[in-house]
């Protein structure tokens, strides 16, 4: 029996896919389980299986379109099974961006089928996205048509001859211009919604470092392969303190202001497309060595774009070091629905006054700053401000943590 291969809903918040390459193509026999294409969500890229056995009958997505979750994408089928019917269906359902979709059962009646019929040879050239797409950057379908000389267009061949126009318009000024789509728009939107929405509230300290790094090098001296860094001593001791001082490791849901019991860490990750956040789980139940190899296992497949939804959803608490760019302090933007972040600077060596023997000296010492970004409507600042002092006081003395 034919089936639809739908748009998987692969996390709470994900409303949209887009179909980054087809796996197998219009005719091949499909296994049971098997990836037959990858699709992109605001997180990373995932493989999508076959829900059933038997042959790609038809492609109603193209590579590059991006639509609702639990609409449909394809069509499995017998080879000599008729699916007329499943793809009006779905060529309306498109169309009009309904909700899920069944396999249409019983009989359909004569202005229905007409109406779908109708809508299916509009489309045949030009599938729906397409023409929204096209619409929405004011492009001519039919002038699209000849230079591009092809028989079919889908949205990710607008957005090429768009890109490829507005590069164009722009060499001779010696600019790039590129579609602001994507993981791109999908961050900036959510990021856009946080700044203006929460209330960000900052606070600065200065950490000095010096013995935290002395301690690495000689507890650690026989474990280099473990490769055990100052990222992982800030991660373990940022978890161990959200633990002590539960008001910060809290979110603001449906009116409501939970408190979690269990610390969720989010490691941000730098890719060219983006930002990616894995989530370091339980994070405040592990030691250094733990927590190191689990973090290092997370950013790998955060480069590789392999995470998993698991992989990346349900962060309490995000963590975000710049510090290995050279940047010595900034404020990150709290990523919803958290209600905090922890921003990492540069550790630099600095003249500084100490105290030694009751006597103030200057010497040179590793200092680091951290920031930190509350929502104010959820964290007063005496309660970020002791948590960023309990940060600085175990990070300046941190033997009870180094293995």
């Amino acid at each position: 029996m034919a089936k639809y291969i739908i748009m998987p809903k692969l996390g709470f918040n994900m409303d949209q896919g887009t179909v980054v390459r087809w796996l197998k193509k219009e005719g091949d026999t499909i296994k049971e389980r098997e990836e037959i294409l990858e699709i992109e969500t605001d997180k990373t890229i995932m493989p999508v299986e076959a829900p059933c056995p038997g042959i790609l009958r038809k492609i109603l997505v193209g590579e590059g379109e991006t639509i609702a979750v639990a609409l449909p994408i394809g069509i499995i089928a017998e080879e000599k099974e008729d699916i007329q019917l499943l793809i009006e269906e779905a060529v309306r359902r498109l169309e009009k961006k309904d909700q899920p979709i069944t396999s249409p059962k019983g009989e359909e009646t004569n202005e229905k089928v007409a109406l779908a019929k109708t809508q299916l040879t509009l489309n045949k050239k030009v599938s729906p996205r397409a023409q929204r797409k096209a619409k929405e950057l004011g492009l001519d379908l039919t002038q699209m048509k000849q230079d591009l000389k092809v028989d079919t267009i889908n949205e990710k061949d607008v957005l090429n001859y768009y890109k490829k126009q507005q590069d164009t318009t722009v060499k001779m000024k010696g600019l790039t211009s590129i579609p602001y789509t994507g993981m791109r728009k999908i961050i900036g939107d959510r990021l856009s919604q946080s700044k203006f929405t929460a209330p960000h509230l900052y606070f600065t300290c200065s950490v000095d470092m010096t013995l935290a790094q002395q301690l690495l090098i000689t507890k650690l001296k026989g474990l280099i392969s473990e490769k055990i860094t100052i990222n992982d001593l800030i991660l373990l001791v940022t978890a161990k303190v959200l633990g002590e001082q539960p008001k910060l490791n809290c979110s603001l849901l449906d009116g409501n202001i939970v408190y979690y019991h269990r610390v969720n860490l989010g490691l941000a990750v730098a890719l060219e497309e983006g930002l990616m956040v894995p989530v370091l789980r339980n994070a405040d139940s592990k030691n250094l060595r733990d927590l190191s190899q689990e973090a290092h296992r997370l950013i790998q497949l955060a480069r590789e774009r392999k995470l998993a939804p698991e992989d990346y959803q349900g962060s309490t608490f995000t963590v975000s070091n710049l510090g290995m760019y050279g940047i010595e302090q900034f404020t990150a933007i709290i990523n919803p629905p958290e209600a905090a972040i922890l921003s990492i600077g540069e550790i630099k060596r600095i003249p500084t006054v100490i105290e030694t023997n009751g006597k103030e000296e200057i010497a040179v010492r590793s200092i680091m700053k951290v920031t930190i970004s509350v929502d104010h409507r959820l964290i007063d600042g005496i309660v970020a401000a002791k948590f960023l002092k309990d940060i600085r006081k175990y990070l300046e003395f941190p033997e009870k943590f180094i293995l």
